[in-house]
């Protein structure tokens, strides 16, 4: 089972905050906006998005249906995040060691993170963001945790006022919605969701919708 918070969002167009990308020399090795143990994804090309939505949907389909409550799914999230067997809820991996789950985190530690070291539900949209001219700043996807820092999914990315305007329509029909997050760097948005099943939804439309018009290049009839 995935979960989902009791919270409303607000898919209203930002009108009201300054957008636009960072400046280069406010960019670090340790991202913007004085996260900790964040990084700079950089570019991404579309296929590279498609890839990691895929693969994001494919692992978080392996937690949902492997999961009964909120404190399983946490421990099993953790587990395929971190690559890490003792994660799993006690007895699982002996119980099921042919399973795709127990493979999927039981992986060579050479392979590396499947999801770029994201977090499950944010690491799609991530990527469908930066495909399309954003800079993602900061993610979580909310933990069963009293030391959670956000009690909802939420991306925090900066991104050209067109940009926010050609996702904003996107945002409102995955169920998603915008917050400020200028108090964290100049220009910083939040998108946010109840889950991150709406996240999912959102890369998905993002990477259609970019099939189609992608806001980063310029319209045929510009």
């Amino acid at each position: 089972m995935i979960p989902a918070a009791d919270v409303d969002v607000d898919a209203a167009f930002p009108a009201g905050l300054t957008m636009g990308l960072p400046d280069e020399e406010d960019v670090d090795e340790e991202g913007y906006g004085f996260f900790r143990d964040v990084w700079t994804i950089g570019k991404v090309d579309h296929d590279e998005a498609i890839r990691m939505i895929e693969e994001e949907k494919y692992l978080v389909n392996l937690v949902d249906q492997a999961s009964r409550n909120p404190a399983e799914y946490e421990a099993i999230a953790q587990a395929v995040e971190a690559g890490e067997l003792e994660s799993l809820p006690a007895g699982y991996a002996a119980q099921h060691p042919n399973s795709e789950l127990v493979k999927a985190v039981d992986r060579d530690p050479e392979d590396g993170s499947p999801l770029d070291a994201l977090e499950l539900g944010v690491a799609g949209l991530s990527y469908a963001l930066a495909s399309v001219g954003c800079f993602t700043a900061a993610s979580c996807r909310s933990h069963y945790s009293d030391h959670s820092w956000s009690d909802r999914p939420v991306i925090f990315f900066a991104a050209e006022r067109s940009t926010v305007e050609w996702l904003t329509p996107l945002v409102r029909q995955s169920g998603c919605g915008y917050a400020d997050g200028s108090e964290r760097a100049p220009r910083l948005l939040i998108v946010e969701a109840p889950s991150i099943t709406n996240f999912m939804d959102l890369a998905g439309r993002v990477i259609q919708q970019a099939e189609q018009h992608d806001p980063v290049k310029p319209s045929a009839d510009v």
